[in-house]
């Protein structure tokens, strides 16, 4: 005997068999076929179990709901690849395997294969595939719709984000008790050769004998007491007012944190490579009107794409845009023109 999730499970999956169409859905005219749905369903019920062994949701799944809205979403990824497809936006499968390698890579890093990955999550790889070929498309058609401003407009920004953009190239000597501190540090006020005391007092394996040099560091990547002192210091002396190029700051007083003290210089500044994280860090804007704009491509789409579902399946409520629960069962699909909901991430 089936528990009642399993047996619903295999009741989609064997529809065709008792002689109702193998199509869960069409959108202007292509088959989502019921394979793919059972696919989609099979990976939502996973996740509402894995939030009841949580405790986050102790309901029973509710295997009809999540059928509806999984057509749902694969309707969606439809009619998203299909608008790219029409506006000569299309995914470089390249562009999915290396998503699909993040996710191995991730897997490795639990000590798990990529394929264990799967079945824990109850996704198939095809599944996997598609839905990041609707994210990608949805990206393209973000960037053709709201493109970046120049890199020269952006990088006048940087000095208002010097705190989370600057990377800082910093050098310091670290020892465990203030009283050594200071002494280290006043014999760089007076001086010093960084090499010399830093290789004499320094307890900081990695840098005592390239004078103390810890490279260049962003936000984010040392413990608050330290990144605090760095940041404070690169607007200080010849560092004040520069978002890149050599510069020094003042020795600081000793700075205490779980590793010792650590007298710190900063000697340098520089804005890194441009990413589409850091386009968004230096116009905030890009973001919100790029939403904006894949949020109504995305509903004029889905207004005028043409739905067909399969009644075993539920219809298809052109007002809201959803697959709803049938009241009957009627002999064929029903095709309408939705109105579309907004879209989330695929």
């Amino acid at each position: 005997m089936l528990p009642a999730v399993g047996l619903a499970i295999v009741l989609l999956a064997a529809g065709c068999s008792r002689g109702d169409n193998n199509q869960a859905a069409t959108v202007n005219g292509t088959s989502v076929p019921v394979s793919q749905l059972t696919d989609m369903v099979k990976a939502q019920l996973a996740a509402a179990q894995s939030q009841q062994q949580q405790g986050q949701d102790q309901s029973a799944p509710d295997i009809e709901g999540l059928t509806r809205s999984s057509l749902e979403g694969l309707i969606q990824f439809q009619v998203i690849l299909e608008g790219a497809a029409k506006e000569g936006v299309t995914v470089d499968e390249g562009q999915v395997d290396a998503r699909i390698q993040q996710v191995k890579d991730q897997a490795a890093a639990q000590g798990m294969k990529y394929e264990d990955l799967l079945s824990q999550n109850n996704i198939s790889d095809a599944l996997l595939r598609e839905q990041f070929r609707a994210q990608i498309a949805l990206t393209l058609i973000g960037n053709r719709l709201i493109p970046n401003p120049s890199d020269a407009v952006l990088l006048k920004n940087v000095a208002k984000h010097k705190t989370d953009v600057i990377q800082i190239h910093v050098r310091h000597v670290l020892v465990k008790d203030q009283a050594t501190a200071q002494k280290a540090r006043q014999q760089l006020v007076s001086g010093g050769d960084w090499s010399a005391v830093a290789k004499q007092y320094s307890t900081d394996p990695g840098t005592k004998d390239h004078g103390g040099d810890l490279g260049f560091e962003s936000k984010g990547q040392t413990v608050a007491d330290f990144e605090k002192a760095v940041f404070s210091l690169a607007d200080q002396g010849n560092c004040k007012g520069k978002t890149s190029g050599n510069c020094s700051s003042p020795i600081s007083s000793p700075v205490h944190t779980q590793f010792g003290y650590h007298v710190i210089q900063v000697i340098g500044l520089r804005v890194p490579p441009l990413t589409d994280d850091l386009r968004n860090q230096l116009d905030p804007s890009i973001k919100q009107r790029r939403d904006a704009a894949v949020e109504q491509w995305f509903n004029d789409h889905l207004k005028q794409a043409k739905v067909s579902v399969n009644p075993r399946f539920g219809r298809w409520d052109s007002s809201s845009g959803k697959v709803l629960d049938r009241t009957t069962a009627p002999a064929s699909p029903t095709t309408t023109t939705p109105a579309a909901p907004v879209p989330g991430q695929p």
